[in-house]
């Protein structure tokens, strides 16, 4: 059985991809499946996929562009692995990034989602280091996101158990929303160690709607806090 699903959306991602896909494929931990959903891409991203003959890399396709939330929760349908780890098209995960959060999730079976800690690179360089314990991460989330989104291994019969979808009513912040939810039944966890690179670039949602995005957080927050 496949252990661990990496998840991976695409859309339009050509400059930065052959890297995200090279940093999963060139993991230390070995059994996983790399699905790869492309969501409806218009560049060379498809291109660059199909050029890896690796039988990890399990590529399926959106009918047309429907957004990262719809393309997150098919995965999640669609995910074999006993834990679901994602990644994004435009960063960078480290060698023992797998290794280090399956065994992490193996030692702590009451942890149904694992980040770690996140490096910032391009224009823009800075460790990031995120609340560790459930009950640090807990105490954090009315005030910042305590999850680096693209650091997070789900245990797979959670996310199902609890419905841990995301959410079509919080678009840009659908991650933030999700661990509101996810506190209420497991415990959260993050992995004091780098295990990421964090892209920063123009393109970036956080970049192109950061007004969206900060009034979806305001509303996140006070809808909680209430």
């Amino acid at each position: 059985m496949v252990k661990v699903t990496v998840l991976m959306p695409v859309f339009n991602s050509e400059r930065y991809l052959r890297e995200a896909i090279e940093s999963i494929l060139n993991q230390a931990y070995r059994n996983f499946e790399f699905l790869i959903i492309n969501d409806g891409s218009t560049d060379g991203s498809v291109s660059i996929i199909k050029s890896y003959n690796d039988r990890r890399i399990r590529l399926i396709h959106n009918e047309r562009n429907l957004g990262l939330i719809h393309t997150l929760n098919r995965g999640i349908e669609q995910s074999r692995g006993h834990y679901i780890a994602r990644m994004d098209a435009d960063d960078i995960s480290l060698p023992l990034r797998l290794l280090r959060q399956v065994a992490y999730m193996e030692r702590h079976p009451d942890v149904g989602i694992c980040g770690t800690w996140i490096e910032y690179f391009m224009g823009l360089s800075d460790v990031i280091r995120l609340p560790v314990t459930d009950a640090e991460i807990k105490a954090h989330l009315p005030i910042l996101c305590p999850m680096a989104h693209p650091t997070v291994m789900f245990r797979t019969a959670v996310v199902r158990k609890y419905g841990l979808w995301y959410s079509h009513d919080y678009p840009h912040a659908e991650d933030y929303e999700l661990w509101f939810r996810a506190a209420n039944v497991t415990k959260l966890a993050n992995i004091p160690e780098v295990l990421l690179k964090y892209r920063i670039h123009p393109g970036q949602i956080c970049q192109t709607q950061r007004g969206e995005q900060q009034a979806t957080i305001n509303n996140i927050k006070a809808r909680y806090v209430r």
